[in-house]
């Protein structure tokens, strides 16, 4: 489905399932003031065009044990000495494989150009990270910014003609 097929149907749909994946097709119905079937085909047809890749449950980490939220921001080198030029793919990949890492995002920057959000038990503990992650070849610089609280918004009416 590209992006031009979708109508305010559609994106009334992705914004609530955005906001709270856990719907059931009867309570996106009753938000959209669509019939249950429709909505039922019409997430269907999403998630095979791959518009709706999955769900994902929200997380109070306060009462985790991994209370502590960060985002880092990361400026890649341009080229390392004796080794060249080291490929974002291959940063990022090395990223995977921290289970504190939550997400990893590519964004055009003035100073930086990804964006890592982490959680972690303490702030000894993202300290100890950050200075994991300025020992990867091909970060230049590496900044943090600790989360102190986040909103999930909730989704507005959905749908009107």
């Amino acid at each position: 489905m590209r992006r031009r097929n979708m109508d305010n149907k559609d994106e009334a749909i992705i914004r609530i399932l955005s906001r709270q994946a856990h719907l059931s097709s009867r309570a996106l119905s009753k938000m959209t003031s669509l019939p249950i079937s429709t909505v039922h085909r019409r997430v269907q047809r999403l998630e095979a065009a791959g518009v709706i890749t999955g769900y994902k449950a929200l997380i109070n980490y306060e009462k985790t044990n991994k209370p502590i939220s960060a985002l880092l921001f990361v400026n890649l080198a341009e080229v390392v000495p004796s080794k060249g030029h080291v490929p974002k793919k291959d940063i990022v990949a090395k990223f995977r494989k921290y289970e504190e890492i939550e997400e990893v995002t590519e964004v055009q920057a003035f100073n930086f150009d990804l964006i890592l959000k982490a959680r972690l038990q303490s702030l000894k503990k993202l300290s100890a990270l950050i200075e994991e992650f300025r020992s990867i070849e091909g970060i230049e610089e590496l900044s943090s910014a600790i989360i102190t609280e986040e909103t999930l918004l909730q989704p507005p009416i959905a749908f009107k003609e």
